[in-house]
């Protein structure tokens, strides 16, 4: 069951804002679509169920589908009946698969889908698969980013890589990061880690914000022989700069 405390408020569309359906019942999934939907210019909303779908279907000017696909939740049939729906059969269906679904693969083009994603998926391959699909938003030609070290961090495109390799991030460690970036060697609390990454209407305690932390470490891990954050006894964490970091 997905926990609807931890999901954003209110999700709306807006004439320069094209809406896209995310069909999940997994919530960090669907956090992390969200995110990398709004940091490009996209608004999002949540499908959990195949009557969700289809009440969107009703309801909101729906420009794009994501489907989650996973063995056995029926995503194939309900791209179907996207594809049969003359309310959506002409619209982009994009779909997440894992690495070894060959056969949920088949099952998908037989059903009309348009573009597979393997996970992990590259944010940046979707949101150029939609923005040639929907004609935009445009992307910033200046862009925004923030950098530290061997570490790049592009905002408008949630690209990060240390060393130019390419790191894929959840919503959370981008988040964590980013501030880490904006605040490079500044020893950041776990008090204040959790204002920056998590809604306030979601209780957080500071084991969660150390558990977080060791995922983005993780994520680093091939890219340097040393760690990139270094904690501090009582006082929280810190960003230092990663000399070390492989070529």
């Amino acid at each position: 069951m997905m926990n609807c405390a931890m999901l954003p408020d209110e999700i709306t569309s807006t004439p320069s804002k094209p809406l896209v359906a995310i069909c999940s019942q997994d919530a960090e999934v669907y956090l992390f679509l969200h995110h990398i939907l709004d940091v490009d210019g996209f608004a999002s909303t949540l499908a959990s169920t195949r009557e969700e779908m289809f009440d969107l279907a009703d309801t909101a000017n729906i420009r794009a589908w994501i489907l989650d696909c996973h063995s056995g939740n029926g995503m194939a049939a309900n791209c179907v009946r996207l594809r049969q729906d003359p309310r959506t059969g002409g619209l982009p269906i994009v779909a997440l698969i894992s690495q070894d679904a060959q056969d949920q693969h088949i099952a998908l083009l037989k059903a009309g889908i348009d573009e597979c994603f393997v996970r992990p998926m590259v944010p940046a391959k979707l949101l150029a698969y939609l923005r040639s699909r929907l004609g935009g938003p445009a992307r910033s030609a200046a862009g925004l980013s923030l950098s530290y070290g061997a570490i790049e961090m592009e905002l408008d495109t949630y690209h990060v890589r240390c060393s130019g390799e390419e790191v894929v991030l959840g919503p959370i460690e981008f988040k964590l990061l980013r501030h880490m970036l904006e605040n490079p060697e500044r020893v950041l609390s776990r008090d204040e880690l959790i204002k920056t990454a998590w809604p306030r209407n979601v209780f957080v305690g500071p084991r969660t914000v150390d558990v977080h932390i060791s995922r983005l470490r993780r994520c680093f891990r091939p890219f340097s022989r040393a760690d990139m954050i270094r904690t501090v006894r009582l006082g929280g964490y810190a960003l230092e700069d990663l000399s070390s970091a492989r070529g």
